[in-house]
């Protein structure tokens, strides 16, 4: 029996990585190779990606997509900033060209890998 896709929504590398861990036993090689993925590349915990993408959708007025993708790369600089948020077609001037926001952004990545984002 086909399954049905009921919603979709993006979630961050970290909370699919629990996703996929919660079902290890029955993955397939392809979803294994996601997993193994995942959880070599994210750099944060579920927990705290899911605060860090609230905390940028609320704060920041990003989408959920683009603040996934902050979530997921993690941008430790303005530059790498500016490269992530360069490629959606909504760009925001005074988000993308305000210096002092996108500091603030990565300040914010920054405290979730550090873990003090609450």
């Amino acid at each position: 029996m086909p399954r049905k896709i009921l919603s979709k929504t993006e979630i961050p590398m970290a909370t699919a990585a629990k996703i996929l861990s919660e079902h290890e036993a029955g993955l397939s090689p392809l979803q294994m190779r996601v997993l193994s993925y995942a959880r070599r590349y994210s750099r944060l915990s579920p927990e705290q990606a899911e605060l860090l993408v609230d905390r940028l959708m609320r704060e920041f007025d990003l989408s959920r997509r683009e603040a996934v993708q902050v979530a997921d790369i993690c941008p430790t600089t303005v530059e790498e900033l500016r490269v992530t948020l360069g490629g959606y077609k909504r760009l925001v001037a005074s988000l993308l060209f305000s210096e002092e926001k996108m500091q603030a952004i990565v300040d914010l990545v920054k405290a979730a890998v550090s873990g003090e984002l609450e």
